[in-house]
């Protein structure tokens, strides 16, 4: 049914594929449509609105209700006894272009961002960045673990936190976060980690990246140097730039971050950013000694020291050791953590722990930048730590990644060739296979993901050439029997790319890597 309008066919409404949307919003949009598309010209009488309701089959109530929310807007002008029409848009001002305009460009940081996050925004494709509809493909590294996740239990806590007791937490929540968090992630470190903190020095927020943002913003000057692992997080050494630090990649070896290595590249560098305990992605654990090098070079040059937390808790090989934190006797290091990893990644809450001095500094910043993170979220979470919900979840975990790391330990030995080597296991839920360099990782990369599976290369997470050359892969959120497929499968790619070279598969060199 069509709608005729000063000569201009205005076609009725149509709901897209899927929605369900008032009659009323359907009306209102598909006028504003015809209005801006040109096809209701200004001066055009409308309908009244008695009429269209009747030849579109809609209640007189939901033109009526558009029509009112269209002359609010200034689009309809309504006459008394006269009838509806289109009113008279101002002109768009017509402002002579300069001969040669001159025009900023955007910074090269942004650039940069705009680059890495290319596959978000538009058809471009890169095999490190998988979309959404990749993410808990097999062997994907950061695949988190939510299938054992205690929905119920954590759906009768959200309904809780925002029972009518609780209606006070709809107001505007402390920018440092949730007293009852700040005390309940003190207690959960000191049990997890042995890590001695304050309910003061927490500050709660929505992700490790506003942590970094908000130590950039209270720490460090542009164009200060940063140490970052190599490989690490890509994404780190984008944010960093982003921020206007200077980013020096420093290199592991089996005992951890390489320091002697640190201060050869930037000897005073204003801040290190690390995870001692579960590296990602090569689950090299710092040695205590390596750890006493890098606290002694940190106080001899004044460099903060960034502790990250990734899914540290599910660490599966015996006691860890203490955090850097424990080790700090000049109030530098600062603890970043997520409960994403162990909890869900749609959480979006994370912590971090600064040096008591610091926490009004930070917490002003905080004020600023972001004001407060979700009050009824942090409440059923503090409830979820409180009543031992997490630390039960925790223990799944921990059996879990166990259990399917040595499935991965047995699939490698079973399925890959012996100049293949599988890293560490210990330290969470991801780990890497090592390749020597005649086998580019990339290749194998590019030629498993049309089998499923989700292999990082990681020479495309180093920032120094040549640096590494292997697979990262995860285990924790997947199934022995499909594990071991998946690596069958990668074996099959390995020696296919091997055979493809000149001379025989079997004369490549097996490599040693951590």
């Amino acid at each position: 049914m069509v709608k005729q309008a000063c000569g201009a066919v205005i076609a009725a409404p149509v709901a897209r594929a899927g929605e369900r949307v008032a009659r009323r919003v359907l009306v209102y949009r598909t006028i504003v449509d015809a209005i801006h598309g040109g096809a209701l010209p200004a001066g055009a009488r409308l309908p009244s609105s008695r009429q269209l309701a009747a030849e579109w089959g809609y209640t007189r109530g939901a033109v009526d209700e558009a029509y009112a929310q269209l002359q609010a807007e200034g689009l309809l002008a309504r006459r008394t006894g006269d009838g509806s029409y289109v009113a008279d848009l101002p002109p768009r001002a017509d402002t002579p272009t300069p001969a040669n305009p001159v025009l900023r460009p955007v910074s090269a940081a942004a650039l940069k961002v705009r680059e890495r996050m290319q596959l978000y925004l538009g058809p471009k494709q890169k095999i490190e960045l998988p979309g959404p509809a990749v993410r808990n493909l097999p062997l994907y590294p950061r695949a988190p673990m939510i299938a054992t996740f205690p929905l119920d239990t954590w759906r009768r806590l959200i309904a809780r936190a925002y029972g009518e007791e609780q209606r006070s937490q709809l107001n505007y929540g402390d920018a440092a976060g949730l007293r009852a968090l700040r005390e309940a992630i003190v207690r959960h470190l000191a049990l997890a980690r042995g890590t001695p903190c304050r309910p003061e020095q927490v500050l709660i927020l929505n992700s490790p990246t506003q942590a970094v943002e908000l130590i950039a913003r209270v720490l460090l000057e542009p164009g200060d140097t940063v140490w970052v692992e190599d490989p690490g997080h890509s994404s780190l050494i984008t944010l960093f730039q982003a921020l206007h630090a200077r980013v020096v990649g420093v290199p592991l070896d089996a005992e951890g971050l390489d320091v002697a290595r640190g201060r050869e590249l930037a000897p005073q560098a204003a801040a290190v950013y690390l995870h001692p305990l579960t590296q990602f992605p090569l689950g090299v654990r710092t040695s205590t000694a390596r750890r006493a090098e890098l606290m002694q070079w940190a106080e001899s040059c004044g460099a903060w020291v960034i502790e990250g937390n990734f899914n540290d808790e599910i660490a599966h090989d015996g006691r860890a050791p203490a955090p850097l934190q424990a080790m700090d006797r000049s109030d530098r290091v600062l603890l970043l953590g997520t409960l994403e990893g162990i909890m869900f990644p749609s959480l979006r809450l994370a912590y971090l722990v600064v040096p008591a001095k610091l926490a009004d500094l930070f917490i002003a910043m905080r004020g600023l930048l972001g004001d407060h993170s979700n009050v009824g979220l942090q409440q059923a979470m503090a409830w979820f730590i409180d009543e031992g919900h997490l630390s039960r979840h925790l223990r799944t975990l921990r059996l879990l990644a166990r259990e399917r790391g040595e499935a991965l330990r047995a699939a490698c030995m079973r399925h890959l060739p012996p100049w293949a080597v599988l890293g560490p296991l210990g330290g969470g839920t991801h780990a890497c296979i090592h390749l020597p360099d005649e086998i580019h990782d990339l290749d194998i990369a590019r030629a498993v993901r049309p089998e499923g599976i989700i292999a990082m290369a990681l020479s495309s997470v180093c920032i120094g050439p040549g640096l590494r050359n292997g697979l990262a892969i995860g285990f924790g959120a997947f199934e022995p029997a499909l594990i071991d497929d998946a690596i069958r499968r990668i074996g099959l790619a390995l020696q296919t790319h091997a055979a493809a070279r000149k001379g025989s598969a079997t004369s490549l060199p097996a490599v040693v890597r951590m």
